[in-house]
């Protein structure tokens, strides 16, 4: 119970420290550039005892180029100094906290699942100690502000059961929120403890320390791709350091280190993980009574193919000898596949890979989708009667 108090603070509030310089973004977003040895994480009571790492183990450590460009906040020209990383002002992103699982139950399974839906790729049962993706970014559909739509890979292990399921994500995320925020943003998240009482974005729950310059968690994202037109993607990697025991996450190509989750902070995740997925997932909560949009990848379905549905490109898993290699094979699986779909496929450029998403449960009506749909209709029927 102890643990489960603590682990609950921690996902309550962030204290920052004094920033070095502060970012105004052109999206309305405020970075503070903070010293990285000032970070939040590094209050966590799990970490007293922590020995910062600034760099993953058995990589060059490479001179920071001019930063990724790729992030709305780059736009003014700029990145955090040296010894610094960016921090997105919590005002904004603490309304989180509770968004992607909502208030405590006490049942682990259904606090995590409810309302969610998921068109995922997955490989289990195998000792895995890294994943790695490129994915398409996309600006689904999502009406309400108690919703959520994102793409990411999951690195899990544990269970709902035992109430011991540790898992690592990242990926790129939609929610509009009261700032009429509608944009994907880059985002991580973590828990300990199936959802119960941790289960942090970001900064949030004082987990990720940070050792990038460029990258700031729940920032913005430039480039999205478009139907028929040019694709952005990103690509992202997660895995075990094999000296520190932390999981770094890494972007782009030649895998720049953004940063790490400690070992400290896991239990069935301290020593490697049992699961890897990849792909889509939406909450809709039906708060309103209302049946809302909430698109999953484009808001296209799979068959729809390249430049049209959202992909999950380039899968690698890394298992004992740490090397990064496609799976041998991968399964697919979607909860609700007349709403959200997932099919394999392959390519010289991408290998085994998949296709995702869908445009959700559509209303009856087209009309509920517009307002003005229902003055046309008001206006037909008046005129017919």
């Amino acid at each position: 119970m102890a643990t489960a108090l603590l682990l609950l603070s921690l996902c309550g509030g962030v204290s920052a420290a004094t920033p070095v310089l502060t970012v105004h973004s052109s999206d309305g977003d405020v970075i503070d550039c903070v010293k990285k040895m000032d970070q939040p994480s590094l209050t966590n009571p799990l970490l007293k005892n922590h020995s910062f790492q600034d760099y993953p183990s058995g990589m060059m450590k490479a001179e920071e180029e001019g930063g990724f460009g790729w992030q709305v906040w780059h736009r003014n020209g700029t990145a955090c100094p040296h010894g610094s990383f960016p921090i997105r002002r919590v005002e904004a992103e603490a309304e989180l906290s509770e968004g992607k699982y909502g208030p405590l139950i006490s049942d682990a399974a259904d606090r995590a699942t409810k309302g969610h839906q998921y068109a995922v790729g997955y490989v289990k049962d195998l000792p895995i100690y890294g994943a790695k993706a490129t994915l398409n970014v996309w600006n689904p559909v999502v009406e309400s502000g108690d919703d959520f739509s994102l793409a990411q890979i999951w690195v899990t292990s544990g269970s709902y059961e035992n109430q011991d399921l540790n898992t690592l994500e990242t990926g790129w995320q939609v929610y509009p929120n009261k700032y009429g925020d509608h944009q994907p943003r880059l985002f991580t998240y973590w828990t300990s403890d199936a959802y119960l009482s941790s289960g942090c974005y970001n900064h949030y729950g004082r987990g990720f320390v940070h050792v990038n310059r460029h990258v700031a968690l729940g920032g913005a994202i430039a480039g999205t791709s478009t139907i028929g037109g040019d694709q952005f993607d990103i690509t992202l990697q997660i895995w075990k350091d094999p000296l520190s025991g932390h999981w770094w996450l890494g972007m782009g190509l030649n895998v720049v280190p953004i940063g790490y989750w400690p070992v400290e902070l896991f239990t069935t995740l301290s020593d490697h993980a049992s699961e890897v997925q990849w792909g889509g997932e939406v909450v809709n909560l039906n708060i309103s009574g209302m049946s809302n949009t909430t698109q999953m990848g484009s808001g296209e379905f799979p068959g729809k193919g390249f430049r049209k549905a959202a992909y999950f490109c380039n899968l690698q898993i890394a298992e004992k000898n740490r090397s990064f290699l496609p799976p041998q094979d991968f399964h697919i699986g979607a909860t609700q596949p007349d709403s959200y779909s997932v099919a394999k496929t392959h390519s010289r450029d991408c290998g085994d890979h998949f296709y995702y998403g869908g445009p959700g449960p559509l209303r009856s009506s087209s009309y509920q989708s517009d307002p003005l749909a229902f003055v046309f209709l008001f206006l037909a029927v008046y005129f017919v009667v």
